[in-house]
């Protein structure tokens, strides 16, 4: 009797999601936790080049080793484990998020001190998401084009929770006089922020255990080779029926049924991600489908980082009556137009590509591969989305030289909405298409290079923000 596995209940569906948000986690959490590391790194003795330029010297530390480390797995990524690519980065990640909440009790720790702590951890959390980026996209393709949408979306969760709980914490934060805080004021938050994250990643880690004791994820692994056991696994190679692969699963103690019990059930051995050879023959666009669509991540990600943060973080309200960095604290309409600004900016970003993630699931996009110079050009488009926040109300430490066409606050609420909603459209839409542009002996390299190209865009986008600021503030000659 022929049955199919299902996904009951959606709960692989989930694991994915979770795993997802565990991708870019510690990537969120440290880039939120600013005002932490501004108090922490001053503590006495302290190196003043590392406390200046913490959130440089951070990125740098990141994006450095997760680059190499993800041009490492391009080539090597076929011959590792899932354990390796994704349990135990998970394990080293959990680690480090843990000890880093311990040390943000210990208020009498030097700044010194948390310096070399810090940012040592933050590199090899650049390694491990450069194998959690590779290897849960790779584990997410052997089930199905919903899954990657899955695991993908989870990655904007990950964004939304951060971006909420740096909201949420700068809503409550107290009004100490003189607007300074301690080591020991901002201890409990940082502990709590970091414990959390780790509980987040123990979630993780308990999701992939349980991945292969589900019927689903373990049809699905047995399926693809990744666990093996005779006595439960026997593909064979036609159904004469339907003329598709079968698998054989054994329930039972493996005898045979004189001497002990055994129900054999024979399921659809239906690969998910398909991939389509008749696309190839019919223009050089479907030839190199792969490779434009990894183009198209990365001009995506330039087109965003080279924005956001580097630009968004210097839009005040219309209402805020700072004239140079940062905005006013408060303004007579509260501090939704003053401090809050810029983190309800995030958050609306965050929704955003929360919301387009979802999105890709629907439209005729959602059912097949669209043609790769439609995604090239939309990628494209989403320069005139950002290139719009540059002539909004920005207010940099010297004078913003363009002039502010966009002068009410909608705008860039609207702006950088629609940057984050086509980001987390266009991401998805890629990512749960790209793996069947590629032939199966090409299917290891999925993962890795769209992470790639994902890293490589965000790298490059952070200079294209610098850039940007650089060209247009205008610098006294002294």
């Amino acid at each position: 009797m022929k049955e199919e596995v299902t996904d009951r209940f959606g709960v692989v569906y989930f694991i994915f999601v979770l795993l997802g948000t565990g991708t870019l986690l510690p990537f969120n959490v440290f880039l939120t936790e600013k005002e932490f590391y501004d108090v922490r790194l001053q503590v006495l003795p302290f190196n003043a080049y590392i406390a200046d330029n913490f959130m440089s010297l951070f990125c740098i530390s990141f994006n450095i080793l997760n680059l190499c480390a993800l041009g490492l797995l391009i080539k090597y990524q076929k011959f590792l484990s899932l354990r390796v690519l994704v349990l135990q980065p998970l394990v080293i990640t959990f680690i480090m998020l843990a000890s880093t909440a311990a040390l943000a009790l210990k208020i009498d720790l030097s700044g010194e001190m948390m310096a070399k702590y810090s940012l040592p951890s933050i590199a090899l959390m650049g390694l491990c998401t450069a194998f959690l980026q590779g290897g849960v996209l790779q584990l997410a393709s052997i089930f199905s084009a919903a899954h990657i949408r899955g695991a993908v979306s989870g990655i904007a969760v990950g964004g939304v929770l951060t971006s909420v709980l740096s909201f949420a914490s700068q809503f409550s934060a107290p009004d100490n006089e003189g607007g300074t805080h301690s080591a020991a004021d901002v201890a409990p938050a940082a502990f709590l922020y970091f414990s959390a994250s780790a509980a987040v990643i123990a979630a993780c880690i308990l999701g992939y255990s349980v991945l292969p004791l589900l019927p689903y994820g373990r049809y699905k692994l047995l399926l693809a080779g990744i666990i093996d056991d005779p006595k439960e696994r026997k593909l064979m190679t036609v159904d004469d029926d339907y003329e598709e692969p079968l698998l054989t699963v054994v329930e039972g103690d493996g005898a045979s049924t004189s001497t002990g019990n055994r129900t054999e059930y024979t399921r659809a051995a239906i690969i998910s991600v398909e991939t389509d050879y008749s696309q190839a023959a019919r223009s050089w666009q479907w030839r190199y489908a792969f490779e434009i669509y990894c183009a198209a991540l990365f001009i995506c990600f330039v087109v965003t980082m080279g924005m956001h943060p580097g630009i968004t973080s210097f839009i005040c309200s219309m209402e805020n009556p700072a004239k140079v960095s940062p905005c006013a604290a408060s303004t007579a309409s509260g501090r939704i137009y003053g401090d809050l600004f810029v983190p309800l900016l995030y958050v609306l970003f965050s929704l955003g590509d929360f919301l387009g993630r979802l999105l890709s699931g629907y439209g005729p996009w959602s059912h097949g591969a669209p043609a790769p110079l439609s995604i090239f050009a939309y990628s494209l488009f989403r320069g005139a989305i950002g290139g719009g926040l540059l002539f909004c109300h920005i207010i940099t430490p010297t004078a913003w030289k363009l002039p502010q066409y966009l002068d009410e606050d909608y705008y860039p609420f609207a702006l950088i909405t629609l940057l984050g909603l086509t980001q987390g459209h266009l991401i998805s839409t890629i990512c749960m298409h790209a793996p069947s542009t590629l032939l199966p002996t090409e299917q290891s390299k999925y993962g890795p290079v769209t992470s790639f190209a994902i890293s490589m865009g965000s790298f490059l986008g952070s200079f294209v923000a610098l850039g940007l600021g650089t060209a247009f503030q205008t610098h006294s000659i002294s």
